[in-house]
């Protein structure tokens, strides 16, 4: 499965988006995440730990998670570890664009033969909960409740093909 990536823009700098994104313990807040707990010591950065409790296709699922990229207010990664080992890649990239910021969030399912299997029975929901995760981010720092656009950018083969998607 190609990386999917999808785009909002949001009425806020830089500094707050990556300030909301970077406090994983918010997670719960946007995503399918119901409990994240912070497991290492120090200040949030490469290779800070965590430990979370999700809800994906009506199963709960515990994970680990390591944080894999911290560029204040530019980039904001981190990997989840699942069931049987399962490695997921998710990002945050953020741009000063038009007096707020144009936020891109991306991810990446597992290589091989399990990869494929989850872009054939989990692509769409997947696609779904960035949407939706997404259109909760720039609620929750617009002060909002408007819709607005998501546009969807999908890898493949390294070509890019991009589609505008109006949330639901």
């Amino acid at each position: 499965m190609a990386t999917i990536e999808f785009q909002t823009q949001i009425n806020a700098a830089p500094e707050e988006v990556f300030a909301y994104l970077s406090d994983l313990e918010k997670h719960p807040e946007w995503s399918h995440c119901m409990e994240i707990e912070k497991t290492s010591e120090g200040p949030v950065g490469v290779g800070a730990s965590y430990r979370s409790k999700g809800k994906n296709f009506g199963i709960t699922a515990n994970e680990t998670v390591e944080v894999t990229e911290h560029k204040p207010n530019d980039g904001f990664g981190w990997r989840t570890t699942g069931a049987m080992g399962m490695k997921f890649g998710w990002s945050f990239e953020l741009s000063p664009q038009e007096g707020g910021t144009l936020l891109i969030e991306r991810f990446e399912p597992p290589s091989g033969l399990m990869g494929s299997f989850i872009s054939l029975t989990a692509g769409s929901s997947t696609r779904k909960a960035m949407e939706e995760g997404l259109g909760r981010i720039k609620e929750k720092l617009e002060g909002a409740t408007g819709e607005s656009p998501v546009q969807e950018q999908q890898e493949s083969s390294g070509e890019r093909q991009e589609e505008s998607e109006e949330s639901s």
